[in-house]
């Protein structure tokens, strides 16, 4: 190792790295840099995704370009990959390259089971990953240690919409049907969506989504979520894929659903209110870099921790869940099945330790079927047991884990999931949130609610969700306005 040395640190932070996808070889570089006491030279890395040269792996390319005729350079490399801000490094190694006329590229080549993640039979990137290295010449030190920081973003746009398709009972194979689209955002839509049916049988054909870039040379890497809206308003994921549009010559990009037709016909009351399909589609799309600059240096000394993570005890347990360690319990959904631990279940939740302990159904069958739930709100769930935190919480996924965390009396979850609820108050959400309250005995939210609600009457009694309201509930409505008293 040169850590002894003097040299010149490079500390690299990509943001959404996990966004950054493009053909085989090609990646993205870094702004360029100079070293004072290595004279006329400039220097910059490059990421490359995907090697060309070596399948599996991924590329550090650190380039010299001459600024006038220079010498040969012998100089070692100490190179490291971190994600998330752990200290504990995914990679690191020591090399030695020369530079000289005909070579003035160094590549380091890292396979990617190091840095990414597996998931069947893909790698996850990480969302943040940095890249570290010190450059030391070989055979002097340099005259005083410098640390360079650099930052690349790369540009990450998201969207929903719900699409509706009406007379879907008359929906038949080789015919595509445009989504009609209500937008809950307010972003302008970059993609066209069609559904089309593929099968051998009656009422049992596949459903598809195909997606249409419409600016196919502004999004550049796209990936989607699919909903089914039921007839409660409740999210059921129904399938998800990811698209690179600059890898392929065609435009289409088709996905199947989880749903046949013939599943949603049997089930037309739940899920085609007046003969009406209901989808929500999340859509998440990078559009290039939006950032690339050096932000910072320091001179002098550097005192670069090197020592690994200790990690905490709930790291760890996010760790078996994450990995699937030692699992030896099942939670069914609808479209997804998760491995967990009994004893984390029993430890954070009565009620599953009860099934789990007692002679029922679950104990014996070591699975536990869960209906009422979708896969999301299960993973999520599963993650606050196992690491006590709540990520991206969104109004519908505090509704939807607030029901679950109800159910299976996961007392922190639901005092988290209420705290959100409270401060997102809205004239039109709060009747449902009101009712929700009054369903699960929740007195504290359901005392919120109901201070909000005569606090903003003016706006909220003329809506239609209150009319609602008064129709299916008025005993409800009667105790609100009695609050005022």
């Amino acid at each position: 190792m040169a850590c002894n040395k003097k040299g010149f640190w490079i500390t690299w932070r990509i943001e959404n790295y996990n966004f950054f996808f493009s053909r085989t070889g090609q990646g993205f570089n870094s702004p360029s840099f100079v070293i004072d006491s290595i004279k006329d030279t400039s220097w910059a890395l490059r990421i490359v995704a995907n090697s060309k040269k070596k399948k599996g792996h991924m590329v550090l390319d650190i380039t010299r370009t001459m600024l006038a005729p220079a010498e040969d350079l012998e100089l070692n490399f100490d190179v490291s990959f971190f994600k998330e801000d752990d200290p504990l490094p995914l990679f690191e190694d020591t090399f030695k390259h020369v530079y000289c006329i005909d070579h003035e590229k160094f590549l380091c080549f890292i396979p990617h089971h190091l840095v990414y993640r597996r998931k069947g039979n893909e790698f996850i990137r990480p969302k943040l990953l940095i890249v570290r290295c010190k450059i030391v010449k070989s055979k002097e030190s340099l005259p005083e240690s410098v640390h360079c920081f650099i930052r690349t973003r790369i540009r990450v746009e998201t969207t929903a919409f719900i699409g509706f398709i009406e007379k879907f009972s008359s929906f038949i194979p080789g015919k595509e049907r445009i989504l009609t689209i209500k937008s809950v955002s307010e972003k302008i839509l970059a993609v066209n969506l069609n559904l089309s049916l593929g099968g051998d049988h009656c009422c049992k054909e596949k459903l598809w989504i195909e997606i249409i870039p419409i600016k196919k040379d502004y999004v550049k890497f796209c990936t989607c979520k699919v909903f089914l809206i039921d007839s409660e308003k409740k999210k059921i994921e129904c399938g998800e894929d990811k698209f690179l549009f600059i890898e392929t010559e065609s435009d289409e990009w088709k996905f199947p659903l989880h749903f046949t037709k013939g599943y949603l016909m049997e089930n037309s009351t739940k899920f085609l209110s007046n003969d009406t399909l209901t989808l929500k589609c999340e859509f998440a799309f990078s559009t290039g870099i939006e950032y690339n600059e050096i932000e910072d240096s320091e001179f002098g000394d550097l005192a670069i921790a090197t020592q690994p993570k200790i990690t905490c005890a709930l790291e760890d347990l996010t760790c078996l869940f994450e990995e699937g360690i030692l699992c030896d319990i099942q939670l069914q959904t609808a479209t997804e099945t998760f491995n967990a631990h009994k004893s984390i279940l029993s430890a954070r939740s009565s009620v599953f330790k009860s099934m789990l302990t007692t002679d029922m159904t679950e104990k014996t069958t070591e699975c536990v079927t869960i209906e009422d739930l979708d896969a999301n709100t299960v993973r999520r769930m599963l993650m606050f047991l196992y690491s006590d935190r709540l990520e991206d919480l969104d109004w519908e996924s505090a509704k939807n884990l607030y029901y679950a965390a109800d159910k299976y009396s996961i007392l922190a979850l639901k005092c988290r999931c209420s705290s959100f609820l409270k401060v997102n108050f809205q004239p039109s959400s709060c009747c449902e949130v009101l009712q929700m309250s009054d369903r699960h005995q929740d007195e504290d939210l359901k005392k919120a609610v109901q201070e909000y609600i005569i606090n903003n009457r003016d706006a909220i009694i003329h809506t239609d969700q209150w009319f609602n309201l008064e129709k299916s509930n008025p005993m409800l409505v009667i105790e609100t306005f009695r609050t005022m008293s």
